[in-house]
């Protein structure tokens, strides 16, 4: 392809995903009324005969699924932050009963509403959506869709090894905090908490392709220096040290494998990097237990070679 073509092209993608970007952002402000394709055509600026085609092209999906997916992701927000029923979040996210919205809910996130409240790190919904960055909380929606855009901040890291306690969980991730409060418990009952001590997370496994009752994932906690004979199910060892690709993820946990998608299906192919094999690493910069869910920060990082 020559380089005005080239260039060509480029606009021409790039008006299309200004024009979808428009179309997702009158869906969320009207996410409660009824929309017409033949209004979105109109935002979008192009002919209602083949928006739908042009839509789904770009999104991946259609509009009656977008509005599914940020309706649910939506809801998934109110069950964490307010003290909401399931009945009247369930009728807010266009169900007329909370046996429909229970039963789409849990094909989404593949766990009951009541679970996700309750979750440490709720599941992200599935099939997942990579184009879309859906914020609930501000009801603000990003279009992804050009080359080398992931709508994260990227920094390219070298971690030194370190000393560290882990306790492995096998199951959702949803419920790593149980492995995470016996392990924190323990360590502070030893004195081995240090100023310096970070907590941690080691995912193994992508939750898109493995069942959820075998997904890998360490509780960890570093230390001043290995910990001998630890008692039964914790280990001791160096975690290994290397280049990681890391971005700070704010807000909720249940926003992880999304992010972690980003970061393999669209920054890694672009970089010229390779990915390594070592675990994903999450670094928790503070408490769940005592921070607004909307304040969470976590550093997310994938190893890379090199």
């Amino acid at each position: 392809m020559s380089g005005t073509l080239r260039c060509m092209r480029q606009r021409t993608e790039a008006s299309y995903a200004k024009r979808i970007e428009r179309v997702l952002g009158e869906i969320a402000a009207r996410l409660d009324e009824p929309l017409r394709l033949e209004e979105l055509a109109a935002v979008a600026g192009v002919s209602r005969f083949h928006f739908h085609r042009i839509f789904h092209a770009m999104t991946g999906e259609t509009v009656a699924e977008v509005v599914r997916r940020l309706r649910l992701s939506r809801a998934g927000w109110r069950l964490r932050t307010t003290t909401e029923t399931v009945t009247d979040i369930a009728f807010e996210a266009g169900y007329e009963s909370v046996e429909g919205f229970g039963r789409a809910f849990r094909q989404a996130f593949t766990i009951a509403p009541s679970a996700y409240r309750r979750a440490f790190s709720p599941p992200g919904m599935h099939p997942s959506n990579i184009r879309l960055a859906y914020q609930p909380e501000t009801g603000a929606v990003r279009f992804i869709h050009l080359p080398g855009d992931h709508g994260m901040d990227i920094k390219i890291e070298t971690f030194p090894a370190e000393p560290a306690v882990l306790l492995r969980q096998v199951g959702p991730y949803e419920h790593a905090d149980a492995a995470h409060l016996r392990l924190r418990d323990w360590v502070q009952a030893e004195g081995l908490m240090t100023a310096s001590s970070k907590t941690l997370g080691r995912s193994y496994d992508d939750p898109e392709q493995i069942p959820r009752d075998q997904l890998r994932y360490d509780a960890c906690v570093t230390v001043a220096d290995i910990v001998p004979d630890p008692p039964e199910g914790i280990r001791a060892e160096m975690l290994p040290g290397g280049r990681y690709a890391s971005t700070l993820h704010r807000g909720s946990y249940s926003g992880f494998t999304d992010a972690f998608q980003r970061l393999f299906c669209l920054w890694l192919p672009e970089s010229g990097e390779e990915v390594a094999d070592r675990p994903c690493i999450e670094r928790y910069l503070n408490d769940p237990r005592e921070t607004p869910e909307a304040e969470l920060e976590t550093i997310l990082c994938i190893p890379l070679k090199g």
